[in-house]
Order: structure tokens, then sequence, then C-alpha cells
């Protein structure tokens, strides 16, 4: 027998040469890291450069996202919650790290992991040479006219490849030629005749932006109204939520159905009016929805509407109940609960996964070890069920039908899947697309316009005067359509919806990578420096941080909607003048916001709709207005925003509890 002394050696040997290649692994990923940060700091890029590691490896919406102090008043005093995965201040401090790193145009890189580059943007030169493309691209230097879809500004992926498995192949993550056809696709099939007033399409659109801020209204004064001692507060934001899942479900299937908030049932007449089953209203608490008797009169007043109930409407609720189901016999809202609260989660999960280890890591491992993505598959599971009966509903002539007989939605023009029979991958891929698009961005935006008009009362007040002006001048009486055409002639309307956008676009940032070296020219006045980006670098444009840039706007951080019509404020902001197009909510060039035009059409409808009939307070700030002056108001509304919840779009923290009254000019 060999005496047991010589086998250590060999393990010796085992455990040494094991600890080489863990050393000479971590001595060549330091040496590619430090390469990297070489090509971004030195050289023809020469921008300020630091090194970033995920932070987590795990991450749930319910444990990681705890309310702050400001958030919650009734945390435990001395009670410290735990700090969140996704802090707000990911995005706020953009504009304090470029302003200390002193980059060109305020740039500066980030090595995130070992190898990934990335320049933060917020300055409207590189943020449009980026998102437009290239001017020399190679179609122009062959002497042919290049197209706006061939631009480095039409490259998202792998960017956005943690998106796949919510959104699949549609036109938000495709690239090359699969986008454009997709688009140009979504582009025929969602706008089509919408452009023109007197269409079809665009009265269909008018009509379900009208019935969308009918139901918001409806069920917010409901609620808000159901307190012995007064008014009470209500969490606006899942009301907005239902109110636009309801309008862009609608508006894409053609189906006629109104949302059912479990026991409540709302019933759509011809004439644009809803009859309402009283029986039950629908209650929040804590950012969830229940339902609960609706036993007082009161509560009853608030919720009929023009249309008086008759003796047969028990046998037409019925028909239109039968009808919201649907030829298939599927009603997807009666889990519409479960359907917001499941898109709620998914904005924050699929941010997280971008934030944590498993971004540096395949695909499948992700997929095989991460209790993250088990967690997203729960979430897409809700998701995917509500899309698909979206496409089971859609009627024949709606945008979702319409792409069934696309090529670039039906590759194999399957007979079964033109005519309803089945549901593709990339039409299911793009019906759950417009229905996070559609709701998210309306909801978002008219969250935070009604949290700014809480804050800043006399705004208001304007605008709830030019509502009325322009209605009272065009004889429309109250609950008759708000067209387009109307609101089109109510600047301080638009100029109160830019300014929100401006304070809080709904998408803080967006990404493209660069398939070629970009150079961002030097300022006419010299100020600022040219800069080369490496090729395969990820360009983050902060909109945030381009929208609040001192630099470009006076009182960047105020509220302030007369900066977009007074011509002498106007002058005083850089972005309106020097820097045209540093104003981009929707983003810009080829990848901008496929349903822009929708989006700005239904915001100002159900803003002028809502303001014209409800008025919105913040009790936090009536505690501060009867002794403060105009100057110590403005800073304290400032004081009082909410903090952003943090995902790939954002939704105030915590909700937004408002008070909400019916005007007091219509009582």
């Amino acid at each position: 027998m060999v005496p047991m002394i010589f086998s250590i050696p060999t393990q010796w040997k085992v455990i040494l040469i094991l600890l080489l290649l863990v050393l000479s692994t971590l001595a060549y990923l330091s040496f590619v890291r430090r390469k990297t940060r070489l090509q971004l700091s030195a050289g023809i890029c020469n921008l300020p450069t630091v090194c970033w590691m995920p932070k987590f490896v795990n991450y749930h919406p319910d444990k990681d996202e705890q309310p702050s102090a400001d958030e919650n008043s009734d945390l435990d005093e001395g009670k410290n919650p735990l700090p969140k995965k996704m802090p707000s201040s990911n995005i706020t401090n953009i504009l304090p790290r470029m302003e200390r790193l002193g980059g060109p145009y305020g740039l500066y890189a980030t090595v995130y992991g070992v190898s990934t580059k990335i320049v933060h943007v917020a300055h409207p030169i590189p943020a449009k040479a980026i998102l437009m493309g290239n001017p020399m691209s190679k179609s122009k230097i062959a002497g042919k006219k290049a197209s706006i879809a061939d631009s480095l500004g039409a490259v998202k992926s792998p960017a956005y490849d943690h998106f796949k498995n919510f959104s699949g192949d549609g036109v938000f993550t495709a690239d090359g030629n699969i986008w454009k056809t997709k688009r140009a696709s979504v582009l025929h099939c969602l706008l089509k005749g919408c452009t023109k007033d007197d269409s079809p399409e665009s009265q269909r659109l008018e009509r379900e932006a009208n019935l969308a801020a009918d139901s918001f209204i409806l069920s917010a004064t409901a609620i808000s109204s159901r307190s012995v001692s007064g008014f009470r507060e209500v969490n606006v934001v899942p009301l907005l939520q239902r109110a636009t899942i309801g309008l862009i479900y609608r508006f894409i299937t053609h189906h006629d159905v109104d949302i059912e908030c479990e026991n409540k049932r709302c019933f759509r007449e011809g004439n644009d009016s809803i009859i309402n089953v009283e029986e039950n209203y629908c209650d929040e608490t804590d950012d969830t929805q229940s339902c609960g008797s609706a036993n007082s009169s009161a509560s009853k007043s608030e919720l009929t509407t023009s249309t008086e109930r008759t003796d047969n409407d028990y046998h037409t609720q019925q028909s239109r109940r039968k009808e919201s189901r649907g030829e298939n016999g599927i009603n997807p809202f009666e889990e519409l609960s479960q359907y917001l609260e499941a898109i709620t989660n998914i904005r924050m999960i699929i941010l997280a996964q971008s934030r944590s280890i498993w971004f540096l890591l395949p695909r499948w491992m992700y997929q095989t070890f991460s209790s993250m993505f088990r967690e997203e598959e729960k979430q897409m599971v809700m998701i995917r069920k509500f899309a698909r009966a979206a496409c089971d509903n859609a009627k024949l002539g709606s945008p979702l039908q319409m792409l069934r007989l696309k090529a670039s939605h039906n590759p194999r023009m399957d007979n079964n899947v033109k005519n309803g029979r089945e549901i593709n991958k990339e039409l299911l891929d793009e019906a759950i697309t417009l229905l996070f698009a559609g709701q998210d961005t309306s909801a978002a935006t008219l969250s935070w316009t009604l949290h700014l008009l809480s804050l800043h009362p006399n705004t208001q007040m304007r605008l709830a005067k030019e509502v009325r002006d322009c209605l009272s001048n065009a004889n429309i009486g109250h609950g008759e359509r708000i067209s387009k055409k109307m609101v089109s002639k109510m600047t301080f309307l638009d100029a109160v919806i830019k300014e929100s956008m401006r304070l809080y676009p709904v998408a803080p940032f967006v990404v493209r990578r660069l398939p070629d070296a970009l150079t961002i020219p030097s300022d006419t006045s010299g100020s600022e420096e040219s800069v080369t980006i490496p090729k395969d670098t990820f360009a983050c444009i902060w909109i945030y941080g381009l929208h609040r840039n001192p630099k470009l706007w006076h009182r960047a951080n105020d509220f302030v909607p007369e900066r977009w019509i007074d011509p002498v404020l106007q002058k005083l902001d850089d972005a309106q003048t020097k820097y045209k197009g540093a104003f981009m909510p929707f983003a810009a060039g080829p990848r901008n916001c496929v349903g822009q035009p929708l989006a700005q059409t239904i915001l100002k409808i159900m803003l002028a709709r809502i303001i014209n009939e409800c008025e919105f307070s913040d009790l936090r700030m009536k505690q501060h207005e009867e002794f403060a002056s105009e100057e110590d108001m403005i800073e304290w509304s400032v004081h009082l925003r909410k903090d952003m919840q943090a995902g790939f779009t954002v939704l105030p923290s915590g909700g937004l509890r408002l008070v909400v009254k019916r005007s007091k000019k219509l009582n």
C-alpha cells in the first residue's frame, strides 16, 4: 500500500491547478475590462469612464420595492424601510453625475460588467445624432439617397433582448428588414384614417377617448365622495389604468365591451352614454381594488348619467353582457385587476433583469437558474391570456384583424390565422405590445399631469377655464363628445401636457447600439469638443435628463406650462431656440413611438373632458395654502412631488391619492 503521505502532493496539485485557473480567469477578465475602459477613456473617445457591476441576483416587486417614508405615512416611527433595489435615484442622479464628471456635451461612459460599453447622453446634439442616425450612411457614400430605416438609430439588439420574453419579436424589439416591414404594417393598420378629422377611424378614436374619460370620472368621483366626514382621497392611478386599457382594447379590436370591475357593470349606448348597474361600487385600498355595497343614494347619484334607465334596461344589460364576451365567448375584463397587476410588475422585473448579474450571462442560464425568470413567467401568464383574448375578439376591419392579413405578421399566410381560428406568435407579440404601450403611455402621463395640477391649483383653474370657454364657443353642452378638432384649439391644454411629459417622460431613457463608430461634431460655439463613440457601444439617451438639463431649460425642475406658449419664456429655453428637438417624450428618429399620433389625441381629449368636469386637490397642499406666499407654495409643491416607481416606464411610486370633486360650475 502506498503511504497516504505520497497522495497529498497530488491533491495539492489539483488545488493549485484550480487556483491558477481561477487567477488566470480573473486576470484575463481584468485585462479585458481595462482594455475596454481605455477604449472609452482615451484616444478619440476620451470620455470620463466609470466601472459598474450588477448589485443583485434576484428581484421581486413586492419584496424589493418597499415604500419609503414619504410614500407611506403609516410607517412606524423610527422604522427604516429596506432600501430599494431600483430606487428612482438611478434616474435622478444622472445630471449631477454628468456635471461632476465634466465630459463633452455632458457625456460619460460606463464599463458595464467586463466588456459592455455604455455612453450616457443628456444633450440634444449627440442624442439626435444617435437616434436619427449617421448622416454619412453607406448608401449616401455610394451616391444613393439614404432612407431613414438605414440609419444607426434603427438598431436595438441586443440592448433590448431582455424584453423578448415580454414582447417577443414585435415592432418594439425587432431589427433590420423584419422591423421595417412590421413597422410599416403596424403604422398602416393602427393609424389608417386617424389623421382625417371626419373619418370613421378618427371618430372611433374620439368616441373611445371620451368614454374612457367618462369611465374614470364616474369611478373617481363615486369613490371620493363616499365619506361621512367629507370627500376622501382616491388612488387615481389604477382607475386611469382601467379606463385606458379599455380604450386601447376597444380601439384595436372593435370589440364593443366596457370595463367590468368585478360586480360593477357599465354598458354603452349608441349615443356614447353609459348605463350603470349600481348594486356595487369600486373601491381601492393600498393600491388594490375591491368592491363593496353601494348602499347610499349619494353614491348612486354620482354614478347616474344623462341617460335615464328604463324598464327595459335589464334586458339591454343582459344582451350587452353577452356581447361583451365577443364571438368566442371571451371577456378579458373579467380578470382585469390581475392583468393590470401583472403589467405593473413586469415593468420593474424587466428593468431589474437588465441591472442584475443575469444580464451579463447567456439567456439560457437566466431561464434555467433564476427565480426572477420564474416570477417573470408568472406575470406573463395573465399578460398573454389578455392579449390572446384581444386577438380572439378582434372584429373585421379592426387593426388586430388587419394585421392577420399582413405577411409581416402572418409569414406563411396561413388561412387559419387569417380567418381567426388560430393565433400565431407574431400576432400575439404585437397584441401584447400594442395593449401595453397604448395603456401605459396614457395612464402614466395623465397620472403625472393630475399630480402636477393638484399641486398647482391656479394652473388647474386656468386650464379648466380654457376648456370650458372653447367648448362654450363651439356650443358643446355637458356630456357631449369632445373632438380632436376642438382640443387642437386649446393651446394651454397642449402646454400643460407638454410640460408634464417634459418633467415626467413615460420612458425615462432609451438605448441604441452603434454598429459603427459615430463622431459627434464639436458645438458651433466651440464650447463642446468633438467626440467619437466606438463601434458596438450602447448609447443610453436619458430623456429625463435631457428634459431637465438646466443648460437647456430655465427653471428646469419647475412646472411652467407657460414656457410653451409665452414668446418671452420660450426665448429663455435654449431647448426651444438653439437646440430645437431637445423635447422628445416619444423618443425620436425611425424608432420613435409608433402610436405617438394616437397618444397625443387621447391625452388631449381625456384631459380636457376630465378637467371640464372635475377638480383635483392634494390634501397636503391644503395644509399650507392659507398661510404661505405664492413663492412658498411653489417651493412646497416641488417638495410634495411623488417619487418615481422605477421601471422601464415610470409611474408615481405608491400610487397617487387625490380628492376628486365634481366641478363647482357644473354643480
